[in-house]
């Protein structure tokens, strides 16, 4: 018989998967800050290997800081309901799974591949609450602008921040 006051199994996961995204996190951080930064070579300091993955790094932790924070707390009125759609992990794995290995380097500029994927995620996860409130169309304009807006913004900073040439 288990204690009324134990957390129930998805929060302990949630907490448990929140820690391991902390470490996960802080060890790329880590990694990246031991690489040889090259600036005997006159690498421009936003340039320097690591620098990329140790921010991807950083976020990583405090997401996952996020996760067990709100794991602690306890679900938010509402979530449990959304949590129970396995429609949503399968509709993202089949538009990241696309954006992969149908658009990435296969066709459309980067910026167009990025622009597609984020459309068509923003429509269709909202979609459903769209279609009960009646604002589809007024959510395709919203997604048409953040996709675009987005998909411009991720091509400047890589390229030109970067520097990284993106197919």
């Amino acid at each position: 018989m288990t204690s009324a006051a134990a957390p129930p199994l998805r929060q302990r996961a949630d907490l448990l998967f929140g820690l391991g995204w902390i470490v996960l996190g802080a060890a790329i951080a880590a990694g990246s800050w031991r690489m040889d930064r090259l600036e005997g070579q006159g690498v421009e300091p936003y340039a320097v290997p690591g620098l990329v993955p140790g921010l991807l790094g950083i976020l990583l932790a405090l997401l996952g800081l996020a996760m067990a924070l709100r794991a602690r707390r306890g679900p938010a009125a509402g979530t449990e309901a959304a949590r129970a759609e396995p429609w949503r992990a399968a509709l993202a794995l089949v538009l990241v799974a696309g954006f992969v290995l149908g658009l990435l380097g296969r066709g459309p500029p980067f910026w167009l591949a990025a622009f597609i994927f984020m459309f068509l995620a923003i429509l269709l996860f909202e979609w459903p609450d769209r279609r009960r409130a009646g604002t589809l169309a007024r959510g395709a304009v919203q997604a048409v602008l953040i996709a675009a807006a987005a998909s411009a913004i991720i091509t400047l900073v890589f390229q030109e921040v970067f520097l990284v040439r993106l197919p």
